[in-house]
């Protein structure tokens, strides 16, 4: 409801005053409204560890004043929410829409107006209106609605419009966090997307078709969709597929993918599945075994020329942008061919900070004997528009500290962070290469003195500093690396302040009691094993969680330790899972003097922290984290950590390093 998406917003920045015009443009909700709104929350949150502050002229903002509570009450009553039919008087008109849709095309109901408009207690004219602006939305879809005077209105269209339009309507987020594409619990109860995640990446890297993390979560969302709607008795009509070389190497890796599928989830699933999720990969992948079409370079090349007159750009000598680009369009023809249009997630930032490129691809596409053809979509366009962007940037690279970039949405806009960073830091950085968060391993991070990182890599620990930017690295994302490189003193390892944004050094004992206390630290006297360690400091982690929190977990790192090391060094291994399970962070700690082998390579750790992130918020976590890593350089410290007696002494002499101090 919209009451959770206000506290999100406000959560999301917390910085700052928002003024109740920017939350009623955010939300779509009348000032008024948002004041009543803020009116009830007020009172919510001072009873849960937050205060919302309201200043005139300026707005309201959220202060969290315990974050535990805070998480707590969070998790407990603003999950993705759910319609409440007995609560109908408060729904606003998108949520209306959003209720009449999710009837519609999820559940496939028909309902009588009279009925319908009593339900969401409007009149019939009100009604009427909602269904003209949503007929107007189902139209891109070849979808309508009917209205029959027994049967009520209802839904008309094919199958695959119908996911079409659920795919792009209910689950389009402008957020690249992982989390808010991949855990719709309310809808996806019986969906295991771990599973599907591991068995995707399994079929495509056996046959070497690369997906980026977007259209990882695309196509995994796409296959959970399809799973869900089989389930209901939803079937796709048969589709025709091409038979060259290319489509049915791409069939055959679909059909392993479903046929794994069929024994979880104990369906059976027709041909006409297959060929569409074919479809699905072919439209989104890059396959390597398939040489490039010399039809479509040669019509790239003619493109590429007319930009060149235009606007002076060598681009036709650019063999790295004329390369990209043939990747990028392959599969970009097969979706146009089908109808297939993918959403971007930076379409908005693009067309607000960029438009004179996103206006010079549109017209540019004109030239192009292969898209002139189709109704291209502006968030298409906008893909586009980043390659033009990166090449219109370029910089030569210099050999500086060794940066390795984290990018979730395709290889353009990745490179487009690349080039302004060498425009604003090409004299201190290099830039040795750019990996999406799926690719990140122990040989990506080999000689990487900085990652730099367009997703929120908080809920994960490495011994790299990690700074997050804005794939068009904003001012804010410059002075925060100016900072960085100015105060690391020619260590790019060493890491800085700059990272430990928006806490408060005050804090740290609040922080780290908040996340451990003696009920979660052991040390053991005798000799033990790995496997005994995590047993045991997960179960120390168990208190206000689900009954299979504890294998989740396990899993969970055992997963995160196949994409990169989790020792840290000879003597600390921070264990922490590959996606964040918690409702409120915590850290379990143990302290084996005697040292456990670890691996073959890590005969010898003293020192485990277990870290467990929160799925809703971090608050805090983050300068303790720093201070682990910190430990890494510091065989003192590391020493007399080991020597504690008990949890006291551990806590002060961990405390006082987090503020800057030594141990006596």
């Amino acid at each position: 409801m919209k009451e959770s998406d206000l506290l999100r917003y406000l959560l999301d920045n917390q910085e700052r005053f928002v003024t109740s015009d920017e939350l009623a443009g955010i939300l779509s909700l009348s000032p008024r409204t948002i004041r009543n709104y803020v009116k009830v929350l007020k009172t919510k949150l001072a009873l849960h560890g937050a205060v919302l502050e309201s200043k005139p002229s300026f707005g309201y903002c959220l202060h969290i004043s315990h974050p535990v509570t805070f998480d707590l009450f969070l998790n407990k009553n603003y999950q993705l929410s759910q319609w409440h039919e007995d609560n109908t008087e408060e729904i606003d008109i998108a949520d209306r829409q959003k209720y009449i849709l999710n009837k519609l095309v999820i559940e496939n109901k028909k309902m009588l107006i009279d009925n319908l408009a009593q339900r969401l207690f409007v009149t019939r004219s009100t009604l009427s209106k909602d269904l003209s602006i949503i007929r107007k939305k189902l139209i891109p879809y070849a979808l309508t609605i009917e209205n029959k005077p027994r049967s009520g209105i209802f839904i008309t269209g094919l199958e695959r419009n119908r996911r079409h339009f659920i795919l792009d309507y209910f689950f389009t987020h402008n957020d690249n966090s992982f989390q808010h594409y991949m855990e719709n619990k309310s809808f996806f109860k019986k969906i295991n997307f771990d599973q599907i995640t591991i068995i995707v990446l399994d079929e495509c890297r056996e046959s070497e078709i690369h997906l980026t993390d977007f259209t990882i979560q695309n196509i995994v969302l796409y296959i959970a969709l399809s799973i869900q709607r089989m389930a209901g008795g939803f079937e796709l009509q048969p589709v025709e597929l091409d038979n060259n070389l290319e489509t049915r190497q791409v069939y055959i890796v679909a059909q392993n993918i479903i046929h794994r599928l069929e024994n979880s989830y104990h369906l059976q699933v027709p041909k006409s599945e297959i060929s569409y999720l074919t479809i699905q990969l072919l439209a989104k992948g890059k396959n390597i075994n398939v040489t490039n079409d010399d039809a479509l370079g040669a019509d790239l090349e003619f493109v590429l020329q007319q930009i060149e007159e235009t606007t002076g750009y060598q681009l036709s000598q650019d063999y790295d942008l004329k390369k990209n680009l043939i990747a990028h369009l392959k599969p970009m023809i097969v979706r146009l061919e089908q109808g297939l249009q993918l959403k971007n997630p930076l379409l908005q930032e693009i067309k607000t900070n960029y438009l004179h490129y996103f206006l010079d691809v549109k017209r540019y596409v004109n030239f192009s004997h292969y898209l002139s053809k189709f109704d291209i979509n502006d968030d298409e366009i906008a893909y586009l528009a980043l390659h033009l962007m990166a090449a219109a940037e370029k910089y030569r690279n210099l050999n500086k500290p060794k940066v390795l970039l984290i990018c979730a949405t395709g290889y353009g806009s990745a490179q487009l962070l690349n080039n302004r960073l060498e425009k604003e830091f090409g004299k201190r950085l290099n830039i040795i290469g750019i990996k999406g968060y799926y690719e990140v391993d122990d040989a990506a991070l080999n000689g990487v003195d900085i990652i730099l990182s367009t997703i929120d890599l908080s809920t994960q620990i490495f011994k790299t500093p990690v700074i997050q930017v804005s794939i068009f690295l904003t001012e804010h994302d410059i002075r925060k690396l100016e900072q960085f490189l100015n105060n690391s003193n020619d260590n790019s390892r060493q890491l800085s302040n700059v990272l430990i944004t928006h806490s408060n050094k005050n804090q740290s004992t609040n922080y780290f009691d908040q996340f451990t206390d003696v009920s979660r630290f052991k040390i053991w006297q005798t000799s033990t094993d790995r496997e005994d360690v995590l047993n045991q400091l997960s179960d120390m982690l168990l208190i206000n969680e689900s009954a299979g929190f504890k294998q989740e977990l396990l899993d969970q790192i055992a997963q995160r330790e196949l994409l990169s090391a989790i020792t840290f060094n000879d003597v600390i291994a921070v264990p922490h899972p590959a996606r964040a399970i918690s409702k409120v962070p915590k850290i379990a700690i143990g302290v084996i003097p005697s040292g456990l082998k670890w691996s073959n390579l890590y005969p010898n750790i003293k020192l485990v922290f277990l870290l467990s992130p929160s799925y809703l918020n971090n608050q805090g976590l983050m300068a303790t984290t720093q201070t682990i890593v910190q430990l890494v350089e510091n065989s003192t410290q590391q020493s007399d950590l080991v020597a504690a007696k008990n949890f006291s002494d551990f806590r002060q002499k961990f405390i006082l390093f987090m503020k800057g101090g030594k141990s006596k």
